[in-house]
């Protein structure tokens, strides 16, 4: 539970942007750093941090003395990490010197000699210390667990390779000062309480970091997540509560299925139900492991440790593979609509094109017939616009249409309106559910809000640039096309022209809702 208040409180204070970095914390120092001026140490961080720390780090040890001497799990190392990796480089000096004294200090406080601890703290802070730089060395800083390469590049120098050397530092200094048995006897549990610590624990802090997580833990999806958690905890329960058969392989379905249906948050939170449920019914004496031959417990706790790491090596890049499947699968989504926009869009006025019209005119009136709701439709002529080009030439005269083309679009900021380009210098608005006097309404503003934009014409009578418009309006029966009200509008559009320009005219069709 401390733990979990531990990583909510760290996500509100999400440490990558400097400002909320530096607001995180109420008290602190003045630092420099090269290029970036003056900063201010996270005591507030830090303080949490060490206090935590000291905690799992007690824990880690009260779990290697109710095991035989077998640190089953190490805690803080991967705890330490995954915190480290998500803040600024300039801070991470001051994070690693809490973790040393912390994990001193707990080792001082269950009795060990201050030498024998201090060389033990040491050792944990190398494998910290050389995975955060080799990781965002080579991946980039803020170090992202969750994509397939820095995951791959985590199991092999943090999981594997940094408490490697580790373990074989602490093994080499316990036996200075400890007669523990064979230097390979105890490297081997130490390595593997501290694979597991490293491969668990920091893929959870880092999934608990991340912007996002707790959507799986919220209200649509918490049922869900449970459900599916609760199938690796039951079967585990069920396998390590069986003392007759090892029917160990039987989690392994049960793991993937969360791995597939949360991904790689599921996959780590799988991991620790697994670990959790398995080790705490190994040393409880019961389960698979009870089968072994071997009557002492350190075998049986290795042996469910490589069970651990077997489950862990596999479920964690299956679900990096499915996290960068489901990121691809969501670019192209995104390119695809990209391109079906650009497809759909008319390149000089940036509304839609004719193609795009067509397709969304014979939707609408699909629409309102089987609704029996009208449909409107606005044809839109830029008034001499040919002597509008001759006058200031082509590069004016398209500059000319795309003032136009705004205009029309904002009109139709708050309306179900939609506008696009029908061609040359003609614009079409589709008003779907919209009445005749409402759809004239429209178009006045729309004529209206054009003259106000006083483009200059020396070729028109009012001396400005003009639209003349077209109005229609009905609601479809059945028994006529949406090319009724195409030539309807048509027909209104070329009333308005021969009238004079610079005016909107309605149009009568056979279910007309004009007067």
């Amino acid at each position: 539970m401390a733990f979990f208040r531990y990583s909510l409180i760290l996500v509100a204070m999400r440490g990558n942007d400097q400002q909320q970095f530096r607001a995180a914390d109420t008290v602190g120092i003045e630092i420099r750093s090269s290029g970036s001026g003056t900063e201010r140490l996270p005591w507030g961080q830090l303080t949490l941090t060490f206090f935590v720390l000291l905690l799992f780090s007690w824990l880690g040890i009260a779990l290697s003395r109710q095991s035989e001497g077998v640190a089953t799990i190490w805690l803080t190392n991967g705890m330490l990490f995954a915190i480290v990796i998500t803040r600024p480089r300039r801070v991470w000096l001051h994070f690693f010197a809490v973790g040393l004294l912390a994990d001193t200090l707990a080792d001082v406080l269950y009795g060990d000699p201050v030498a024998l601890a201090m060389g033990v703290s040491v050792a944990n802070s190398i494998e910290v210390i050389l995975s955060s730089f080799v990781l965002t060395y080579w991946f980039g800083n803020p170090l992202n667990l969750s994509k397939r390469r820095p995951l791959l590049g985590f199991l092999g120098v943090s999981v594997l390779g940094a408490t490697a050397i580790t373990s074989a530092i602490g093994a080499s200094w316990t036996l200075l000062f400890v007669d523990a048995g064979p230097w390979w006897q105890l490297f081997r549990t130490w390595y593997l309480g501290d694979i597991l610590g490293m491969a668990i624990i920091a893929p959870l802090v880092f999934i608990l970091l991340r912007p996002g997580f707790f959507e799986v833990l919220g209200r649509k999806q918490l049922v869900d997540t449970l459900l599916l958690l609760s199938a690796p905890a039951i079967v585990t329960v069920l396998v390590f509560t069986h003392d007759k058969d090892p029917l160990i392989f039987f989690i392994f379905p049960a793991l993937l299925l969360v791995v597939f249906r949360i991904g790689f948050p599921g996959a780590v939170l799988a991991v620790c139900v697994i670990a959790l449920l398995s080790i705490s019914l190994t040393v409880a004496g019961h389960g698979p492991m009870m089968l072994i031959a071997d009557k002492h417990m350190q075998h049986r706790i290795v042996v469910v440790q490589i069970f651990l790491a077997v489950a862990l090596f596999t479920a964690f890049p299956v679900a990096a593979l499915l996290e960068e499947r489901k990121a691809l699968e969501e670019s192209l989504q995104k390119s695809e609509a990209r391109y079906r926009q650009l497809a759909n869009a008319d390149g000089l006025t940036g509304l839609a094109n004719r193609r795009w019209f067509d397709e969304r005119l014979e939707e609408q009136w699909q629409r309102g017939s089987e609704e029996a709701r009208p449909v409107a439709l606005l044809l839109i002529d830029v008034d001499l616009f040919k002597a509008y080009n001759d006058l200031f030439g082509h590069m004016s005269g398209d500059s000319c249409l795309r003032r136009i083309a705004g205009v029309i679009a904002e009109a139709l900021r708050e309306s179900s309106g939609t506008a696009s380009r029908f061609g040359g210098e003609e614009f079409a608005v589709i008003l779907p559910n919209t009445e005749g006097e409402a759809a004239f309404a429209v178009a006045e503003n729309i004529r209206c809000a054009v003259a106000e934009l006083n483009l200059p014409h020396g070729g028109s009578p009012w001396g400005i640039q003009t639209i003349s418009i077209g109005v229609a309006a009905m609601v479809p029966d059945g028994l006529e096309s949406a090319m009724s009200l195409l030539n309807a509008a048509d027909s209104a559009l070329y009333c308005a022209k021969r009238l004079g320009r610079n005016r909107v005219e309605a149009g009568l069709t056979s279910t007309a809702l004009m007067n």
